[in-house]
C-alpha cells in the first residue's frame, strides 16, 4: 500500500504535507511509533528543504511517498534543492553542561536518525534529485 503527494517547495506546503500525514495514517496500517516518525520526517525534513534547500529561487517541488511493505513503513522524500546528506550532520552535544548554551537547531535531524530504523540518502548530480528514505518497523 502506498500514498504519495507532490507540493511546491514553499512554506505553505508544510501544512499541506501535515494534512497528507493525516490521510496516510487513515489509509496505511501504522503503529504509533511509525505515525510519530512520519510526522517528524515531514515536519523536520520538509521544513529543512524549504528553509535551506530552496532558500533561493527557483523553488521546485517536494515529493513525498509513504508505503508499507509488510509491517515496515518507508518514507521517501525527494527534492531538487541543495544536496544535503542528513547522515553526515554531526549529533548535537547533549551533555547537561551545554544544553542551555547550545545553539538552536540540529535536534530534528538527530531525532529522525535516532528514531528511524534506517536512513538512506542519495543525490543524483545529473537530474539534481535528492532522495531521502527513512524506514521504521512496528
Amino acid at each position: 500500500m502506498q500514498q504519495q503527494i507532490e507540493v511546491p517547495g514553499e512554506w505553505a506546503s508544510i501544512a499541506t504535507l501535515m494534512a497528507f500525514a493525516d490521510r496516510v495514517e487513515a489509509y496505511l496500517p501504522l503503529s504509533p511509533d511509525q505515525s510519530y516518525l512520519l510526522r517528524l520526517v515531514i515536519e523536520e525534513i520538509a521544513t529543512n528543504i524549504v528553509k535551506y534547500g530552496y532558500a533561493e529561487p527557483p523553488r521546485e517541488t517536494i515529493q513525498l511517498v509513504c508505503a508499507c511493505r509488510g509491517e515496515i513503513l518507508y518514507i521517501t522524500i525527494r527534492d531538487r534543492g541543495q544536496p544535503f546528506d542528513p547522515r553526515d550532520h554531526p549529533d548535537p552535544d547533549l551533555s547537561p553542561d551545554t544544553v542551555t548554551e547550545r545553539a538552536i537547531g540540529g535536534l530534528g535531524l538527530f531525532f529522525v536518525r535516532q528514531f528511524a530504523d534506517h536512513v538512506d540518502y542519495h543525490h543524483d548530480p545529473a537530474s539534481r534529485w535528492n532522495e531521502l528514505t527513512v524506514t521504521k518497523g512496528p
